[in-house]
């Protein structure tokens, strides 16, 4: 999913296409929400990802940590991008993964002017963590902003635990024939990363 894979709204919403489905309607429901919706300052609303669909959307899952992070301006100097360098340690789905991955988001900072999306992970050098993203020209992108990170944490009783940090996403559920209800990104448990590994393994088995 590239940049222009987003659609901004006013009142600081941000829609994310995640599927064809969504791809039809977001223009629609971008009116609705300018129309009708207060959506507080710090807002994004995206379509909830099952596990089977992100794994399903990814191009590649991978265990990586973080390199270092550069932020410019796009070709067109109209947004700011971050390009984090990953180096890979594990390859959960996916061939032929290089052993460094480039992922392009946007946001970040240059000469003292920042932006950001809220529940867009920002990374820091030396942050491990497993990463759901679709291959684009020399770059990778997030399958589901915060949704396609499970940060890995340190061990609890010797077993390597990950968790998702979902903190500034709002979710929007779609019915047919209803009106769209939107909801707070619920709190997650704690798993361990062999759980992660064999659940991500099986429904990519499952998909081919």
């Amino acid at each position: 999913m590239g940049d222009r894979s987003f659609i901004f709204i006013p009142r600081g919403i941000l829609i994310v296409n995640t599927t064809s489905r969504w791809r039809h309607t977001s223009a629609a429901l971008a009116l609705g929400f300018t129309l009708c919706f207060a959506a507080p300052a710090q807002a994004t609303v995206a379509v909830q990802l099952s596990r089977a669909e992100l794994v399903a959307q990814s191009d590649l899952v991978v265990r990586a940590t973080v390199v270092g992070v550069t932020s410019r301006w796009n070709e067109d100097h109209t947004q700011i991008i971050s390009l984090t360098t990953l180096r890979v340690s594990e390859t959960v789905k996916g061939a032929g993964v290089e052993p460094e991955l480039v992922l392009r988001q946007l946001g970040g900072e240059v000469d003292g002017l920042v932006s950001r999306i809220a529940g867009n992970p920002v990374f820091s050098a030396g942050q491990e963590a497993v990463f759901f993203v679709r291959r684009g020209p020399g770059v990778v992108y997030l399958t589901g902003l915060a949704q396609a990170v499970f940060y890995v944490d340190p061990p609890i009783a010797g077993v390597a635990v990950v968790h998702r940090d979902l903190v500034g996403l709002t979710f929007a559920q779609l019915s047919s024939g209803a009106p769209m209800r939107l909801y707070e990104a619920p709190s997650e448990p704690a798993e361990s990363l062999q759980h992660l590994r064999i659940d991500v393994r099986s429904l990519a088995g499952g998909a081919r």
